[in-house]
């Protein structure tokens, strides 16, 4: 039987409970002969959000002068990607949002250059070495990728994939190459002659290995916060090797969240996170906004392998709780003894507490929804 009660921190209530995107530049013309075996798409994780994209003028203006000094030509505006012929004449449809999310965190003097790189990158990218035809040959090529499912496309292979349960994520087998990233198709797997698994685990060693021991960085004293932003590409892929990166915490598990494919936020479970679990989710869904390649909102519960939404409602001062029924256990444990409190308990003092946390954490594009309506006047 499910126990249920409510509990007072400050004044935030605690219940303690018993399609994205395609890819960023796709190429049309890509050999039919390998499509059986890899998906021949650049896209590198999860898109965006639903509803019609906004992109300002600047950026834009930013796009067209690159294309035109690379010597391509724009076929079609589609939206949220444009249909573009390179000097060749190869055509390529370049996705908009995850470009546009990197460009917003950059001088806006900057963006031809920027946009310039990301074409000119992912041409080498479609020019580099032959598709492998088996994993062994690449084994320590192999990592992962944590995000939500594709949306298969009829022209490209079903790809490897793993459900994380109780999540709607999944995780996929990459192969990482200098110039690109390749999805491993399920038939490759199949070839092989081995499990997924085997080829999983072959991955997460592969990852463990390329991750640095500085990996993890302390963002805010007080809670234990920690974020993990190598910049690899793979930080979200992270969460699945905490037991070993962060042994402190295996006991009683991690607070997780990924807003975005390169971060990674991390609370190791201890009494002195509890108060603070709340402002983890205050940072992920600033960050999900913002950040290029964002793949989940919500804040995980992480303890032996096991993942569990932790439920957070944010609503003005206002923050509920509802943790999973298995949490109930750790929180009788580590709950410090004012922890719990009357529902008619308040502190003056926690507003402040919000304050001062967000402005340790604060980004440098703190006026960019700014400048995006001066953009749109």
């Amino acid at each position: 039987m499910s126990r249920r009660s409510q509990f007072q921190t400050d004044h935030y209530n605690i219940l303690a409970a018993g399609d994205w995107a395609g890819p960023d530049v796709f190429s049309l013309d890509a050999p039919g002969g390998n499509e059986k075996r890899m998906s021949l798409s650049s896209r590198t994780n999860p898109g965006h959000g639903s509803g019609p994209p906004r992109y300002p003028g600047t950026f834009l203006v930013a796009f067209r002068a690159a294309v035109a000094g690379l010597n391509w030509s724009v076929s079609r505006w589609m939206g949220d990607a444009v249909e573009c012929k390179d000097a060749a004449g190869k055509e390529h449809v370049v996705g908009l949002e995850n470009l546009f999310r990197r460009a917003r965190r950059t001088p806006r003097a900057d963006w031809q250059e920027l946009v310039v790189e990301f074409l000119t990158s992912a041409v080498v990218a479609d020019q580099d070495q032959e598709l492998p035809t088996d994993l062994k040959s690449v084994a320590d090529k192999l990592l992962i990728r944590v995000g939500p499912p594709f949306s298969r496309r009829a022209h490209e292979a079903e790809l490897w994939s793993q459900p994380i349960e109780n999540t709607p994520l999944v995780v996929n087998l990459v192969i990482d190459f200098p110039q690109r990233m390749i999805y491993v198709a399920r038939q490759l797997v199949a070839d092989s002659g081995q499990s997924g698994e085997h080829w999983l685990r072959i991955a997460l060693e592969n990852l463990k290995q390329r991750t640095p021991a500085e990996a993890f960085q302390p963002v805010h004293a007080d809670s234990g916060l920690l974020a993990c932003a190598v910049g690899d590409a793979y930080d979200s892929s992270r969460a699945l090797l905490l037991d070993g990166l962060l042994p402190e915490g295996k006991d009683d598990g991690y607070f997780v969240a990924m807003p975005s494919r390169d971060q990674l936020l991390v609370l190791p479970v201890v009494g002195e996170a509890l108060a603070f679990v709340h402002f983890l989710k205050i940072l992920v869904d600033k960050q999900y906004k913002t950040l290029p390649y964002p793949i989940s909102q919500q804040v995980f519960w992480l303890r032996d392998g096991i993942w569990l939404p932790f439920v957070i409602d944010i609503e003005g001062s206002n923050v509920t709780i509802q943790p999973p029924e298995e949490f109930s256990e750790v929180l009788d444990r580590l709950a410090p003894p004012d922890f719990l409190e009357d529902e008619d308990g308040e502190d003056d003092e926690d507003e402040d507490d919000d304050d001062e946390f967000d402005a340790e954490l604060e980004d440098d594009d703190e006026d960019e929804e700014d400048e995006l309506s001066d953009d749109h006047k």
